[in-house]
C-alpha cells in the first residue's frame, strides 16, 4: 500500500507552502479509515489534523507534505515517482513523503485488525522546509485551544544517520543565525594600503571564527558547530575596495550553551568595525522522557532486531513546536538522502518502516 500512497503524494507538487492537493488526499484516505479530519488553513498553509477514537491514549503520527524546489540536474521527472533497481526516485521520497506512506499504510494495517480501543491521530502541514509560523506550531495552539491530548508522537522524519528505524531523534540542537558586517574606507585599489583594505581583516576573522571550537559536546548532544552560509561584497569592480561585506553563519549548539551566553562569546570577539546582529531559532531541547524514549526503542528493536542508536543528529524538525504539547521522537529515513538531486530512498527502507510503525502502534495498544 504504500507504494500507491507515496506514488500519489510524489505525483502533487507541494513545494512549500503549496500543500493543499496532498492535505485533501490524507484527509480522504483518513477518513476512509475511520478518522476524523480537521483541514486548518492558516495563512496560506494547508496543515490537517485527524483523529481516530476518543480514547485518553492518544499515539500520533506526524510531519509534513511540503518539499523543497527540486533544482537542475534530474534524470527523472522530480514529481513522478519512478522505480529502479529498487530505488525510488522523485521529490520527497526521502523527506519525508516516503516515511509518511509507510505511517499511513501501517496505520491502515493495524486499524484492519486492531480497530477497537485505541486513539491515533495525524498531524500534517506544508510549511516544514522555511520552519515557518503558520504550520505545526499554529496547529498547536489550536489543539491547546480546545484541550486535545496527545499522549506521545512520533514524528516521521529523515533522521537516521544510518539506516531506517535504527536511529531515534529524540531532540534539536539549538539554532542561532549570525550576520557579520564589516566597514571600511571605500577606495581606489591602489590605495588600498593607504587606507587599510578592511577586506583583509575580514577574511581573516572569518577564518577564524569558522575554526572556533566552542565545546566537545554533552551527554545527549554532539559539539557545537559553526558554519558559513553566506559572503558578499556586491562588487563587480576590480579596481574598487567596497566599503562594507557581509558574511551569514549559523550555529548549531548543544546545553552547554543558552542564547544569551553563546551571543555574549561571539561579539567579545569582534573587531571594532565589525558589527553583528543574531536571530534566534530554536535553543536546544530534549523532546521526549525517558520512558516514551525507552517504550519506542523496544518497540523498533522488535520490530528489526536492532537496538536504535539515540541522540539529537541532524537538523530542526517540527519537533521544535510538538514539544510543547507531548513527547515527540523522529524516526524515519536516512538523512544523507534528504535534499538532493535524484533524491531516493529505497522499497527496503520505506518497507523496515512500515514494519516498526506497525509494531509501535501494536505496543501502544498493550
Amino acid at each position: 500500500m504504500y507504494l500507491k500512497l507515496l506514488e500519489d503524494l510524489v505525483s502533487f507538487e507541494t513545494v512549500t507552502p503549496e500543500g493543499s492537493s496532498a492535505i485533501n488526499y490524507c484527509s480522504n484516505f483518513l477518513e476512509k479509515l475511520g478518522f476524523t479530519c480537521w483541514k486548518l488553513q492558516f495563512g496560506n498553509v494547508a496543515n490537517l489534523y485527524a483523529k481516530y477514537g476518543d480514547f485518553e491514549k492518544n499515539l500520533c503520527f506526524a510531519g509534513h507534505i511540503d518539499v523543497v524546489p527540486p533544482m537542475e540536474g534530474w534524470n527523472t521527472n522530480p514529481f513522478i515517482l519512478t522505480n529502479r533497481d529498487g530505488k525510488l526516485y522523485g521529490r520527497g521520497t526521502n523527506d519525508m513523503k516516503g516515511p509518511l506512506s509507510s505511517a499511513l499504510s501501517a496505520i491502515a494495517k493495524f486499524l484492519n485488525t486492531n480497530p477497537r480501543g485505541v486513539s491515533i491521530s495525524v498531524l500534517l502541514t506544508s510549511d516544514e522546509e522555511i520552519m515557518g509560523e503558520d504550520g505545526t506550531n499554529r496547529v498547536v495552539e489550536w489543539l491547546l485551544s480546545r484541550n486535545e491530548k496527545i499522549k506521545g508522537c512520533i514524528l516521521c522524519e529523515s533522521c537516521s544517520p544510518s539506516r531506517s528505524g535504527e536511529y531515534i531523534k529524540i531532540g534539536c540542537r539549538g539554532s542561532l543565525n549570525v550576520d557579520f558586517t564589516s566597514m571600511g574606507a571605500q577606495c581606489h585599489v591602489v590605495n588600498g594600503k593607504q587606507y587599510g583594505n578592511h577586506l583583509h581583516g575580514f577574511v581573516a576573522f572569518l577564518s577564524q571564527f569558522s575554526n572556533t571550537a566552542l565545546d566537545a559536546g554533552s551527554a545527549n548532544f554532539s559539539p557545537s558547530d559553526i558554519e558559513m552560509t553566506s559572503v558578499d561584497v556586491d562588487n563587480d569592480t576590480r579596481n574598487v575596495i567596497p566599503g562594507i561585506a557581509t558574511a551569514k553563519f549559523n550555529i548549531r549548539f548543544n546545553d552547554n550553551w543558552s542564547f544569551d551566553t553563546l551571543e555574549d562569546f561571539i561579539t567579545k570577539k569582534l573587531p571594532q568595525n565589525i558589527s553583528v546582529k543574531f536571530k534566534r531559532f530554536s535553543a536546544p531541547f530534549i523532546g521526549a522522557g525517558d520512558e516514551f524514549i525507552k517504550f519506542c526503542s523496544s518497540a523498533v528493536t522488535k520490530a528489526i532486531g536492532v537496538v536504535p542508536e539515540c541522540g539529537t543528529y541532524g537538523g530542526n524538525s517540527d519537533a521544535v513546536s510538538l514539544h510543547r504539547i507531548t513527547d515527540v521522537v523522529e524516526i524515519g529515513t536516512p538523512i544523507s538522502n534528504a535534499h538532493i538531486v535524484n533524491e531516493w530512498c529505497s522499497i527496503e527502507e520505506l518497507q523496515v518502516l512500515e514494519t516498526v510503525y506497525y509494531e509501535l502502534l501494536s505496543a501502544w495498544l498493550n
